[in-house]
């Protein structure tokens, strides 16, 4: 176990998409903490914690398409590696537009 990892992505979300899909990555979404004056959010895992904190809101443009992103920083802490994995996954699952 560690104290504190983190981990910076960038991902292809709006930050309304981004608080509207963070409910369905917990079983029990009461315990989300929402900062959106600081554009973050906290809640338990397992024996630790995680914080999320998003950054501005950009457009990435490439040729005539423009696609929303947001920056975000997490904060893993007491957390396992296989604790943080289990998370990372559900929340790349949650998470995923499209593919094919």
């Amino acid at each position: 176990m560690t104290d504190l990892i983190e981990l910076k992505r960038d991902m292809a979300v709006t930050h309304d998409e981004f608080y509207r899909l963070i409910t369905k990555t917990i079983i029990n979404s009461d315990l989300l903490n929402f900062d959106k004056i600081n554009s973050s959010v906290s809640f338990p895992f397992s024996k630790g914690e995680i914080r999320i904190s998003l950054e501005k809101q950009k457009i990435r443009q490439i040729a005539s398409m423009r696609i929303d992103h947001t920056p975000m920083n997490f904060k893993f802490m007491n957390l396992s590696k296989d604790e943080m994995q289990s998370y990372i996954q559900k929340f790349d699952i949650t998470f995923q537009k499209g593919g094919g």
